[in-house]
């Protein structure tokens, strides 16, 4: 056996992690060497605790808490400066996430798309869902929770489903122009490597503008994965998945490291399995609707544990949703964003009753053992689906 080439790639990819590693220490000392640092930012999460109120705060480079005394408003989303002390924050802090003392908080305008959307809404949980559908910002406890019962809570968290529409709403508006450029001046070129090097770029200025969500980042370093295997006839998924997560790690690094980068990545996984087994036409393609939800249903019942009858919806919903979310766009742009207002409320309300579903460790660790053996064995295939709907079913009845 040729040991070279992946002794080449873990070198290669060793030195590159260090290098990573030895810009972040750099990126920190920096920052610390500041006693006070100033701060934009938007705030993801807001609480109240006794006297006072917590804040979570996202800026580009890292997130961080903070307390503040003064009886706020509902700073939810809200985008703000602020000035911290950076005393005892540690390096994996940094990296992972911190609390700090801070002062000095000050409200910033929203731009331009934020307040449209704004303007289009009435209820500010209606427009802080969109606001998470399409900008990647944070929803308010409550509707959070009412998400998580009916099993859509992925549907506002941007990924790849995201991403794709994005993708082909980039390739339909950019395909006639480069047609005509193309027969008059470079016939020779290609259209889909061209566009492809285009919406990346395009793409990752979402990404920017986003803050990097790490199943965002997934989507976006799996994009690129496979666009460079297609160009090298390279089609074995779990090299994909891997080379995936190594290029994730490297760019993005402590990203890589949260529960929503996991069930995205593991997600993507389970489809590959799928699409193993079952050839992809618009039958399979609704039957992997179904299947996704139970093999998630065991993986994210061990992380997040709300539960109703009407989550038995969420696959169809899920169907449906990739109508609805290029159609809620179009409606956001001519000015009637609030047109599906009135059934997302009678929707979310369905959620409102819920009861506590957990997974325990030994039956995850089975059906993540049995998953793993399923992309060599069609038995264990068969096995987590059988695994997952006995689990599904033992709930319901």
């Amino acid at each position: 056996m040729n040991i070279r080439k992946p002794l080449s790639i873990f070198l290669i990819f060793s030195f590159l992690l260090i290098l990573r590693g030895f810009f972040s220490f750099i990126f920190y000392k920096n920052f610390i060497s500041h006693k006070i640092f100033k701060i934009e930012g938007y705030v993801s999460n807001q609480y109240k605790k006794k006297n006072y109120y917590v804040l979570k705060i996202k800026s580009r480079n890292f997130s961080f808490y903070t307390i503040n005394r003064s009886n706020l408003k509902n700073l939810l989303n809200e985008n703000i400066s602020i000035k911290i002390f950076t005393k005892n924050i540690s390096f994996k802090d940094y990296l992972f996430g911190f609390f700090a003392p801070s002062f000095d908080l000050k409200l910033k305008d929203v731009s331009f798309l934020e307040k449209y959307i704004e303007f289009q809404h009435k209820d500010k949980k209606i427009t802080n869902l969109y606001k998470a559908l399409y900008f990647g910002r944070s929803i308010d406890y409550d509707t959070r929770q009412k998400l998580s019962t009916l099993g859509i809570s992925h549907l506002f968290a941007l990924s790849g489903l995201h991403l794709g529409v994005l993708s082909g709403i980039l390739f339909l508006i950019l395909s006639p122009f480069y047609k005509f450029f193309q027969q008059r001046f470079f016939p020779f070129r290609n259209r889909f490597f061209d566009l492809g090097i285009v919406v990346f770029f395009v793409e990752f200025l979402y990404l920017y503008f986003t803050n990097f969500p790490p199943s965002l980042v997934r989507a976006f370093i799996m994009e690129i994965v496979i666009f460079i295997s297609l160009v090298y006839l390279e089609k074995e998924p779990l090299k994909i998945l891997f080379f995936t997560f190594l290029a994730s790690l490297l760019i993005f690094f402590e990203k890589v490291f949260s529960i929503g980068y996991f069930l995205s990545f593991i997600g993507v996984y389970y489809i590959f399995l799928f699409i193993k087994y079952f050839k992809i036409n618009f039958v399979n393609t609704l039957i992997l609707s179904f299947y996704m939800y139970m093999m998630m249903f065991v993986i994210g019942h061990f992380f997040f544990y709300n539960f109703n009858y009407y989550q038995l919806l969420s696959p169809i919903v899920n169907i449906l949703f990739s109508v609805f979310y290029p159609v809620s766009i179009f409606v956001h742009f001519i000015g009637i964003g609030d047109l599906f207002d009135n059934l997302i409320k009678w929707y979310l309300n369905l959620g409102e009753k819920y009861y506590y579903v957990k997974i325990h460790d030994f039956t995850l660790t089975v059906f993540l053992f049995l998953s793993l053996i399923a992309y060599y064995r069609k038995w264990a295939f068969y096995g987590i689906n059988a695994l997952a709907l006995s689990i599904l079913l033992y709930i319901i009845l």
